[in-house]
């Protein structure tokens, strides 16, 4: 029996493995904050993370997810009615059940003029959007910018959760995928994520100058991310203190100390 919210999120990534296994020449990773839950090392304790984000190589190709969608579908998935990128399960927790979700993603924008660029159409469903009858509701899959070097540049590895294999994006693949969403609004938990990753000593300097140097959007982002650090360091202090207040040091000096203040 699942005893708790966090056993749940568990299962939930370990029923979401156990459908992609069943196809071995899907190249994806999974990004976001299990990264720093199975990667932490450090002393600091991490909250845990709830949903799934699978970032599929392939994906920025129509239909190239449906039968992968279909098997989700019938593993007990079930496409969200918000999101067109999302799917849901149910997890029973102490005889409760909650919903969790999982996000499907793809790298980078499509540049097509029958689609809005952040989504790619997979699956159609027999389901009507309206009382019209005229369209019926797809799955999709939803863009991470410029996400294409995570696999360009392998910054992921094969880790496991209970003797189940996944490709985990590195601390310094997700710093890149974090690197411009940590400075909006009610993202305060990706501050936290990267300082967790600076920690655990999971950022090399010359990888990443080297990265930036070769990609335009990821030198734009980090030069934007130091001289955010700069001008807002006691907001990203207080953002990371919020998850961790035995914190004594400034999260941002730390960090410009790791990546260069210029």
């Amino acid at each position: 029996m699942l005893k708790s919210v966090e056993d749940g999120a568990k299962n939930l990534l370990k029923d979401t493995i156990q459908v992609l296994s069943k196809f071995p020449n899907i190249e994806y990773i999974i990004i976001g904050g299990w990264c720093p839950v199975i990667r932490n090392k450090s002393c600091i304790n991490h909250p845990g993370t709830l949903d799934v984000d699978i970032l599929f190589r392939s994906a920025n190709v129509h239909n190239s997810l449906s039968e992968i969608i279909e098997e989700l579908i019938q593993s007990d998935f079930h496409p969200s009615a918000k999101h067109p990128f999302q799917l849901l399960k149910k997890q029973c927790i102490n005889g409760k059940d909650l919903i969790y979700n999982i996000d499907l993603l793809h790298p980078s924008m499509l540049e097509d003029e029958n689609n809005i660029g952040l989504f790619v159409d997979h699956l159609e469903l027999d389901i009507p959007l309206n009382n019209n009858e005229q369209e019926m509701k797809s799955m999709c899959s939803i863009v991470l910018p410029n996400s294409d070097v995570l696999f360009q540049k392998k910054m992921y590895s094969n880790e496991k959760i209970d003797k189940q294999n996944l490709p985990l994006v590195s601390f310094e693949g997700m710093f890149i995928t974090k690197i411009d969403s940590c400075q909006k609004r009610k993202r305060e938990r990706d501050c936290f994520d990267i300082y967790i990753a600076f920690i655990n000593d999971g950022i090399n300097k010359q990888s990443l100058i080297n990265i930036a140097n070769e990609d335009i959007r990821v030198n734009k982002s980090l030069n934007t991310f130091r001289q955010y650090l700069k001008d807002n360091h006691e907001l990203f202090d207080k953002n990371v203190k919020y998850f961790a207040k035995e914190i004594e040091e400034s999260p941002a000096k730390f960090i410009l100390s790791k990546i260069g203040s210029s």
